[in-house]
């Protein structure tokens, strides 16, 4: 990533590093449709299919890429929230596919774990949801203009403070 300078303290630039959280979202939205089914087949009908322990496989070496992923960024604090949802959201679905294999192929069934076989069978549920959301918002902080908010110019075209007249103010000539 490259550096911004200020005042004496480098640091990557803040585009760059929004850029590359939401690409790690991206990835692991890409992802959720398949681990929301493997999760799913696990709860359905016993036993299950040999091929979703693969898929579990599959998605959770995957899972465990992004997460490290992300763990790694060097970000700077204004992205330390949308960071740590997305860790916490990674783990979420790495413990699902765990567990979900788990129980699917334990190799017995247990009435004391009926209750959790079923919830598997909605899938990641309201997780899968915040997965989204959180890859949708990244998205549109990359893609936003750049200091669209932060940055107030006097140059010359733009207008100052003193230029804007608010509703129920004079101005000096009226």
């Amino acid at each position: 990533m490259n550096t911004v300078d200020r005042d004496g303290w480098t640091e990557p630039d803040y585009r760059e590093q929004v850029a590359a959280l939401a690409e790690i979202a991206a990835q692991a939205a890409t992802l959720q449709p398949g681990a929301d089914t493997a999760v799913a087949q696990c709860g359905g009908t016993w036993p299950v299919p040999d091929a979703a322990a693969l898929e579990l496989g599959r998605l959770s070496s995957s899972y465990s890429q992004l997460y490290e992923r992300v763990r790694r960024l060097e970000l700077g604090a204004a992205l330390a929230e949308p960071r740590d949802e997305l860790r916490s959201l990674l783990s979420y679905h790495l413990h699902m596919l765990r567990d979900a294999g788990d129980l699917a192929f334990s190799g017995r069934r247990d009435e004391r774990t009926e209750p959790f076989r079923q919830e598997l069978a909605l899938g990641l549920g309201p997780y899968a949801t915040r997965l989204l959301r959180l890859a949708a918002e990244l998205r549109g902080r990359a893609e936003a203009p750049q200091d669209q908010t932060t940055s107030y110019s006097s140059g010359r075209g733009e207008y100052e403070l003193d230029d804007v007249y608010l509703p129920g103010e004079q101005s000096a000539g009226d």
